[in-house]
């Protein structure tokens, strides 16, 4: 064998020049050189020069010393071509790297590292690390652990890729309209609107309703917001200029008008929004890991040898996971990740703020609204451990927290404290403090998940920033501030269980006041859900109880309604509900039966029975409807009542008609809700509008639907919108088609989007307009036109292909001339139809015209017409 070789490497070096370096035989003849191969030095026919070395050369993957533009792939994946130098290391060649390159190749190392190159083993430098070098293709590859590698979710998606949209007009509408029939009667009618401006990255919003009824006559109208917002991806962050709400996660949502500053965690990609917890490893080859919940597999990858971090799996809610790493001769082993979710935890270097700088509005405050800040800061400082905090600031008050969120094997725990201090005008100082406390523990196992949502304690004196301007409303009044109700314990437990065929679930909630006048609130409710074949049952108990020792300190009839509790001390209700529902069938459309039974007693004394059916009439859902009667009885009396509706989700709006009717009188009900597109092109009709959508724009194609909506069409003038998108995330729209006239061909079906928040993004699909024609043609003997000929008109252009049964579909002829199908270059393989359609009665095509007639070999012949 080695003989062969030898003979085969001189006649390589022959075909060259017998006295090129030994370089060039490893350059031009790789595939002869085994893992260690020696040259025979005769093979040069001038010999070479006493003392050089070419021992380098016995290996297949040797370069000789000097600057090559290599292919470098990392960790087998193509990583870009780089100018880079080889040097002699002892009896080896290898490559010079630097820094400055690793880095914007994604290599991160974990502990400082010297600013010059490296050259040699690269494992010095990354532990486990290694290259190699493919002389032959000129290729260096790059092995570094999955850890010191820079994290990129494997989701994300380019800020360069969001788009702002078009400047637009929006209008989202939301009516309703009744009239009853009892006594003298009454109308009643609503209107709620949501307005908005887009202008490049900005987005100008206003909410505000309009009410109206036969007795009174019109409301005042409602402006319930009005606000400037725009995107800021540098920061990823959202800027508000007007009225919002702070966001409520650290401290308590305060409705103000001013400046809002804060992150959105939508331009995140998915897997790094909320909380999962980070799995770590170590692989002895290139492994396969796999992620598991609960029996289902969330993530699986391959990883290089050495240790690796996986840090973007999706928030899935809590349950322990499953790891598994599979090496490449067979050898696995697994082990679990306690996986649990406070509600502040955040993953390891994630971080979320926000801010808000303005008036507070609060109903009940006369006067100038009181200037406030409040300021919210998260950060994952550890894999499982979040520190949290905030402040607010206002008119003769000051509040401060601190917390801490920890996800550890026995559950996930938050616990916070907060301080505040407030002024009461001409009744001195009020300081308290609150303290909370969350837990959250999903036993995978059993099937257990344990929520303590929270359980906080407050002092007498402590005071939320809402809470500390109604209080100081009441104090500049003179009034006394003990009738305002102040929390002073509060208590919210989840608990749902695996049980058989179905979930046991346990809520419970209990709510104290400060002072012997203001009592206790608690609630609980008991429910268990489960199906059987396609019967869905579910059996629930509630009991609610207000409980006041106390009402002798009546407060004051004028004061707002905001500022006080309302009376309904000493009322206990108890309530147990049956529901069980049934499909009628096994189609999309079959109506379903539905059966509910309450018996309630304590404050509330009575039973109700309800039996309904509804469906829908169309497999689009287009057309839906219900009815069901109700009987209900309480303190000897029953009555009986009947309550029917019908809806229709139009290509442009929502509508529902409902009607209902009892002993005493009857109700007459319409609904409609929808939206509107203001564009440079018209005015575009639509669904209530999310806060992302496209307008799309499919020219000549009425009647063709959208694939993001059974029910949406494009209109005569070509559009139609796509009413909700995800924001910062991509979105498919696709066009079918069905309903559009057959003279009009879509050139494409789907595009990809990624709108920002509140945009309105604009998508436009080519069509092609022309008449649409199917040709079928026998040759002059007979036979069929040959299948895949060309068929080409008088132009020369292609305008389609036979197919089977000698029949072609072609698009965009004349109404008279002649069509030539071609199979070969030659003359004698080709032939002419001579055609004559019948003029059009209109441009819509409900289906094609058909072309029958004879493809004869000369380019004049009698004229074929089609039907």
């Amino acid at each position: 064998m080695f003989f062969y070789l030898q003979r085969w490497a001189r006649g390589c070096i022959a075909l060259r020049a017998l006295y090129f370096p030994a370089m060039v035989v490893a350059l031009i003849c790789p595939e002869v050189l085994a893992a260690s191969v020696t040259f025979d030095l005769e093979a040069f026919s001038s010999g070479l020069a006493a003392g050089v070395d070419i021992s380098r050369f016995n290996r297949h993957d040797t370069l000789a010393p000097g600057k090559y533009r290599v292919d470098v792939l990392l960790n087998g994946a193509p990583a870009g071509r780089h100018a880079l130098d080889f040097i002699a290391v002892q009896d080896d060649v290898v490559p010079c790297l630097d820094w400055p390159l690793l880095t914007r190749l994604g290599v991160a190392p974990n502990q400082p590292v010297s600013p010059g190159p490296l050259c040699g083993d690269l494992g010095q430098w990354i532990p486990m690390a290694s290259s190699s070098v493919d002389s032959g293709a000129l290729q260096l590859a790059l092995s570094v652990p999955q850890l010191y590698l820079t994290p990129t979710a494997r989701d994300a998606i380019d800020p360069r890729q969001w788009d702002e949209g078009i400047n637009a007009g929006l209008l989202s509408y939301n009516f309703s309209a009744s009239t009853m029939t009892a006594g003298s009667g009454e109308d009643r009618a609503y209107l709620g609107l949501n307005t908005g401006l887009n202008l490049g990255s900005w987005r100008l919003r206003h909410q505000g309703a309009q009410a109206w009824n036969s007795r009174s006559g019109a409301e005042r109208y409602q402006s319930s917001a009005i606000y400037v917002q725009r995107s800021l991806a540098a920061w990823q962050s959202r800027l508000t200029l007007g009225d919002s709400f702070s966001s409520g996660q650290i401290l308590e949502s305060t409705r103000m008008r001013g400046l809002s500053l804060g992150t959105d965690e939508q331009m995140l990609a998915p897997s790094q929004q909320g909380y999962a917890p980070v799995v770590r490893g170590m692989a002895d080859s290139n492994a396969t890991v796999t992620v598991s919940q609960n029996g289902y597999t969330l993530y699986e990858t391959t990883v290089a040898p050495g240790p690796f971090v996986i840090s973007d799996l999706y928030p899935t809610g809590g349950g322990d996971l499953s790891v598994s790493v599979k090496e490449i001769d067979g050898r696995q082993y697994s082990y679990s990740v306690p996986f649990s979710v406070a509600p502040h935890l955040l993953r390891r270097s994630a971080s979320r703020y926000g801010m808000t700088l303005g008036q507070v509005r609060q109903n009940g405050v006369e006067g100038r609204a009181p200037l406030a800040f409040e300021g919210t800061l998260q950060h994952g400082l550890l894999d499982d451990l979040t520190l949290y905090g905030g402040s607010s600031f206002s008119e003769g008050y000051a509040q401060g927290k601190a917390g801490v969120a920890l996800n550890t094997t026995l559950g996930a725990f938050s616990l916070d404290a907060t301080d505040s201090r407030t002024h009461v005008p001409g009744q001195g100082v009020l300081s308290g403090q609150n303290v909370g406390l969350g837990f959250d523990r999903q036993l995978s196992q059993t099937g257990t998940h344990l929520v303590l949502g929270a359980y906080r304690f407050s002092t007498e004196g402590y005071l939320n920033l809402t809470d500390a301007v109604n209080v100081r409303e009441l104090g500049r009044r003179g009034q006394d501030i003990g009738s305002y109700a102040r929390q002073k314990t509060r208590l919210d437990l989840t608990i749902s269980q695996q049980a058989g065929a179905g979930t046991l679930g346990f809520y419970a909630s209990s709510t104290q006041y400060w002072g012997p006048r203001l009592g206790r609130e608690t609630a609980y409710h008991l429910s268990y859900g489960a199906s059987w074949r396609r019967l869905n049952w579910n059996l629930s108990a509630q009991r609610s109880r207000v409980q006041a020792p106390d009402r002798s300190n009546h407060q004051d009839e004028h004061a707002p309604v905001l500022l006080a509790r309302s009376d309904n001390a000493g009322h206990v209700d108890n309530r147990v509900m049956l529901t069980v529902s049934l499909p009628l069938g096994s189609s999309p459309r079959a109506p379903s039966l539905t059966s509910t039974l309450t018996r309630s007693t304590g404050g509330s004394r009575g039973s109700q029975q309800q039996l309904g059916i509804n469906g829908m009439l169309d497999d689009d859902a287009t057309l839906n409807y219900g009815i069901a009667g109700t009987r209900a009885s309480a303190e000897g009396a029953s009555q009986g009542s009947v309550n029917a509706y019908a809806g229709y989700n139009a290509s442009t709006a929502a509508l529902r008609l409902g009607y209902g009717q009892n002993r005493d009188s009857s109700q007459l009900s319409l609904s409609a809700d929808g939206g509107l597109v203001a564009h440079a092109d018209g005015l575009t009709f639509s669904h209530y509008l999310g806060e992302a959508a496209a307008l799309v724009h499919v020219p000549a194609a009425q009647g063709a639907r959208l694939s993001n909506g059974n029910h949406l069409r494009v209109d005569r003038n070509g559009y139609a919108v796509v009413p909700s998108l995800r924001a910062f995330q991509a979105n498919t729209v696709g066009i079918d088609p069905e309903g559009s006239a057959y003279d009009v061909e879509l050139q494409e079906t789907s595009q990809r989007i990624v709108p920002t928040a509140g945009a309105i993004a604009r998508l436009r699909f080519a069509t092609v307009v022309g008449r649409a024609v199917v040709v079928k043609a026998l040759r002059e003997n007979g036979k069929p036109l040959p299948f895949a000929a060309q068929v080409f008109d008088e132009h020369g252009s292609e305008v389609g292909v036979i197919g089977q049964a000698s029949k072609a579909f072609v698009r965009g002829i004349a109404e008279q001339g002649t069509l030539t199908v071609k199979w070969s270059e030659t003359a004698a393989d080709r032939c002419y139809i001579h055609y004559r359609l019948q003029p059009q009665a209109t441009r819509r095509q409900a289906h094609a015209d058909l072309l029958q007639g004879q493809c004869v070999g000369v380019a004049a012949g009698r004229e074929v017409t089609a039907r």
